[in-house]
């Protein structure tokens, strides 16, 4: 019986009765060209030449040492009431920051600045404010030894104090 069984396996599956194979031969891969090592791309930084570099020791606020468009003697909090340096919320306070400026409701962000040489400094900005942006030029001067700003904005000019 397990002799029939056996012939009926090899007329069913005649490469079951076959002699046993070999595995098959698998060529070596070979090895891979050495390539060069992949060049590191730049970080993205904000552009401009201003930023400030602490001493050893020192830790300085990122606004002061972040490069960006903005000259660091501009970087600070402002507001055009002193009270409002503390006031939550600070009505008139604005933020002055590597690339751009923060206000109550709304926010500069500076594509272009240049200083002029009376110090006055000129920003091209991108105004976001109640849901729309626009293009505008602002004018900053700083006045009495940096405490106070003069701002220029759509053809009013408006004080500051440095809240810091």
């Amino acid at each position: 019986m397990i002799r029939l069984a056996a012939a009926l396996v090899c007329i069913a599956m005649p490469a079951a009765c076959d002699e046993p194979q070999q595995p098959p031969v698998i060529p070596p891969v070979p090895n891979p060209e050495p390539q060069p090592a992949p060049v590191p791309m730049p970080s993205p930084v904000p552009t401009g030449g201003y930023a400030a570099v602490p001493a050893p020791g020192e830790v300085l606020p990122p606004s002061q040492t972040t490069p960006g468009p903005v000259p660091l003697e501009y970087r600070h909090v402002w507001a055009m009431d002193a009270k409002d340096c503390t006031a939550d919320p600070g009505l008139t306070r604005i933020a002055i920051a590597p690339g751009a400026i923060r206000f109550y409701e709304g926010r500069s962000v500076v594509t272009r600045s240049d200083v002029a040489t009376d110090g006055a400094l000129t920003l091209e900005v991108e105004h976001a404010s109640e849901g729309t942006t626009t293009k505008e030029t602002h004018v900053l001067r700083l006045q009495e030894g940096e405490r106070t700003l003069g701002y220029q904005r759509r053809g009013e000019t408006f004080t500051y104090v440095r809240c810091d």
